[in-house]
């Protein structure tokens, strides 16, 4: 019974570090990559849909989906902060090593319901920025 204690405190730390980070995981992470009914070409229209990024009268421009476990991600939060390029708010941003990636684009002239997307797979760094630890915002 004792042994149980610091396991539960364990899972609760975890927990706590990733709590900030569920709609960030959310929004960008899918991994291991989902395999979607259509194919690679249907990738990003059934993602953005399966994950609710499509809102009210406007389709999200861009969307970036990270196929990396967010505890890879995380231990970024770790590592010495860069500058934020695209949000001069924050000021903990993280570079990350080259990861798989999933840039969805909206095609111009998409409406929702019907948004649709074109793709873009690539291996390369991104940065992420960073609160209590954990990520909660992908600048790029």
């Amino acid at each position: 019974m004792n042994l149980m204690w610091p396991l539960c405190l364990l899972l609760l730390l975890d927990l706590a570090v990733f709590t900030p980070a569920l709609p960030f995981s959310r929004r960008h992470i899918d991994h291991p990559k989902s395999w979607v009914p259509g194919g690679p070409r249907r990738y990003c229209d059934v993602m953005m849909r399966r994950r609710w990024l499509i809102h009210g009268d406007k389709c999200k421009q861009i969307n970036t989906f990270i196929h990396e476990d967010l505890a890879t991600i995380a231990h970024y939060c770790r590592t010495p902060p860069v500058p934020c390029a695209n949000s001069p708010s924050m000021h903990n941003c993280h570079s990350t090593r080259d990861v798989s990636v999933t840039d969805c684009f909206a095609s111009a002239g998409s409406r929702p319901p019907h948004c649709h997307y074109r793709r873009k797979d690539s291996t390369r760094p991104v940065r992420v920025g960073c609160a209590k630890g954990a990520p909660v915002h992908l600048d790029g």
